[in-house]
């Protein structure tokens, strides 16, 4: 175990100690061997701000914001890693480095390495600090307890998942990334909903070390899990949240390195869910500002993870407050309660606790507040917020659910079935009542979720507020959430404008906040005679990605005409937007204008229309940028003619090479002016 003194003792005679080695890797170092290879965190100095974050992904489809995310923060770790990733694979050919990565969720690089090694990486520049990776204990991670036989899943029951099957939703086409000890990927409830790929024969990856792709269970822990999450019954028992929601695998091994691996890799292949049911908890040392980092990124990849709170609410003297929850479901969650009035930074994390069947809170379940008060924390820098005493800190857990003798698959035997209890079992729920609401709309980014289940929850006994310590927001009720994102998840215009020309009017509008099946345009001549006054424009429903544009070229010159804007949810009432109005002919020739691109994303070509006005001197160009600013391609340049005009963009920079796949910018430039626009491009 980390020793807690090290948290203040710097080891007197350490020649290889340095500012930027942690004290606790410091006292390890001076119990192994000079050569011993020791598991270190390099941790880079730089990182991308939340706010950076959130806005390169805003408006972005859950694809798009993990092709954004992946691509910024890869670029951010190979400017910042390289000389730490050269020195480090250079002393692995020498034997005294191994099994050295990039883990750019983070902005960290992982390895095992010796002393001397340390030492030295530890004074590259760009590196913020060294830590250990200490290996601990698997049964120090998870976060299950024994439970006794009963003949039914009553929490799938509890959290009211089958009435929502009852509306069609049961997970289908969700991806949920088991992060655990492995998964028995042939259990007959799991087998033919497990995740599938070219290149992962077993449904996964394997970070624990040894064979990448021996993703099986060892202990029953992943396996349990997983069946609460997405068990179909084939067996005999109904035990999954989420039945026909598919299963990812993350095999992870005994240390944060490979936790971080693990997330940045479900990010990548496509996790709309990562749940986890291990956390790293005090008295070891947490890489608490890594976490926090990693949650951020989850968050703005658009990806809902949930975590488990740990069995330790009973044991306050040897885990106190605010330590009692452990990592990383101590990070800050996607969207904030209102009685959380200490509003501060936000993350990804969605902590779970447990309860019993009677909605009492299990006495063992982890209990709040959270802080990052770097007062408090030796390594949290450059965190620091939701202080608590002084402060309320950060209310934890998120939300509560079954986790009492919850039944769910055996590892052991394929056809069978165990019980387990803790916040272990009671995470796999929200993370199945999560898929359900993707399943229902899976454009819903995390906090949307987060929001709905903590509204819609059920008080737990002895819970006196809408949120609080030990107790979050209640127990989940995914039934009602569902009813409440019907109701309430409305679509809202950032504009809805209109302009006359002189041969047509045009309509432009953006979306603010919502999700849209599309839009219908109505118009109204000013004095119509028919009894609505409205007539739809359109032919068939006007769908794809904002901001939109439509054009009215039915008009008579002198004529006013009111627009009114039909916003279609997938699900639930229309709403109505307007009047937005113009007067045919009211404006002459061109305007300048770049317009959104086509198809958008593109996996071929994107095409790009702008118009000119008249009596512009000089030259126009459209060019490509990359969101760090650098050009990728000139696609058009000329004279500026007046009019409205179309280039193509086949997909390449000017070396003729096809770009990777990501988010770009594309802006016309002329003397009269410059406009940018964005573009997604996928493969």
């Amino acid at each position: 175990m980390r020793r807690l003194l090290v948290l203040t003792l710097l080891i007197a005679g350490m020649t290889y100690a340095t500012p930027k080695v942690t004290p606790q890797l410091a006292a390890h170092l001076e119990e192994v061997p000079a050569a011993e290879l020791v598991r270190i965190i390099v941790v880079m100095e730089e990182r991308m701000a939340p706010e950076t974050m959130t806005a390169l992904t805003e408006g972005l489809t859950r694809d798009e914001r993990r092709l954004v995310v992946e691509q910024e923060l890869s670029r951010l770790a190979e400017r910042t890693q390289r000389e730490v990733l050269a020195y480090l694979k250079e002393r692995a050919v020498a034997g005294h480095a191994a099994d050295v990565k990039s883990l750019w969720l983070v902005n960290a690089v992982a390895a095992r390495a010796d002393r001397e090694t340390i030492e030295r990486v530890s004074s590259l520049p760009g590196v913020g600090f060294v830590d250990w990776d200490e290996e601990v204990p698997v049964g120090a991670l998870e976060d299950a307890r024994e439970g006794f036989a009963d003949e039914i899943a009553w929490g799938v029951e509890k959290v009211r998942a089958p009435e929502v099957w009852k509306e069609g939703y049961d997970g289908t086409g969700i991806v949920v990334c088991v992060c655990d000890g492995g998964v028995n990927y042939n259990h007959l409830d799991l087998a033919d909903h497990m995740w599938n790929k070219s290149g992962y024969p077993n449904h996964g990856k394997n970070f624990s070390g040894g064979d990448p792709n021996d993703t099986m269970d060892r202990d029953g822990h992943g396996t349990h899990v997983a069946g609460t999450v997405a068990s179909d019954g084939t067996a005999g028992s109904q035990c999954g949240v989420a039945p026909n929601a598919t299963i990812m695998i993350a095999k992870l091994g005994s240390w944060e390195g490979s936790w971080f691996e693990a997330w940045q890799w479900a990010i990548t292949e496509g996790a709309d869910v990562i749940t986890q049911s291990w956390s790293y908890k005090y008295p070891y040392s947490p890489l608490y500002a890594d976490h926090r980092r990693a949650s951020e990124g989850i968050l703005a990849a658009g990806v809902v993870h949930t975590n488990s709170t740990g069995n330790n609410g009973h044991q306050l003297s040897t885990h106190p407050l605010p330590f009692n929850i452990p990592a990383p479901a101590n990070c800050p969650p996607p969207w904030l309660h209102p009685d959380q009035t200490l509003r501060e930074g936000k993350a990804g994390t969605i902590a779970v606790g447990a309860t019993d069947g009677s909605d009492f809170r299990v006495y063992s379940s982890g209990r709040g507040p959270a802080s990052w008060d770097k007062n408090r924390h030796g390594n949290i820098a450059p965190y620091d917020d939701y202080h608590w005493d002084p402060g309320m800190g950060l209310l934890k857990p998120d939300v509560m659910a079954p986790g009492t003798n919850i039944k769910s698959c055996d590892y052991l035997n394929v056809s069978g079935y165990t019980f387990k209890s803790g916040t272990s079992m009671a995470t796999p729920h929200v993370a199945g009542a999560a898929a359900l609401l993707l399943d229902y709309l899976d454009t819903l980014p995390p906090a949307q979720i987060q929001k709905a289940l903590e509204i819609a929850a059920t008080p737990c006994k002895g819970q006196t507020k809408g949120k609080e310590n030990d107790y979050g927001a209640g127990r989940v009720d995914v039934y009602e959430a569902l009813q409440q994102l019907k109701e309430t998840y409305g679509i809202e215009l950032k504009y809805f404008r209109a302009a006359g020309f002189a041969d047509r009017v045009r309509l432009a509008w953006d979306c603010e906040s919502g999700t849209y099946a599309g839009f219908n345009v109505y118009r109204e001549v000013e004095g119509g005679a028919s009894a609505s006054g409205r007539r739809r424009l359109n032919g068939k429903l006007i769908t794809g990605r904002a901001p939109f544009v439509f054009e009215d070229r039915n008009v008579s010159a002198g004529v006013s005409y009111d627009y009114w804007l039909e916003a279609i949810p997938p699900t639930g009432k229309a709403r109505v937007f307007g009047p937005a109005s113009a007067t045919a002919g009211a404006k002459k020739g061109f305007v300048f204008a770049l317009e959104p691109s086509y198809p958008n994303p593109a996996t071929a070509e994107a095409n790009i229309k702008f118009s000119l006005p008249a009596g512009v001197s000089g030259e126009y160009a459209v060019a490509v940028f990359d969101l760090a600013g650098r050009k990728v391609r000139t696609v058009a340049a000329g004279a500026s003619t007046p009019g409205r005009h179309e280039v193509a963009w086949d997909l390449g920079d000017d070396a003729g090479r096809k770009v990777a796949p990501g988010v770009y910018l594309y802006r016309l430039s002329a003397s009269c002016g410059s406009a940018v626009r964005r573009l997604v491009v996928t493969r």
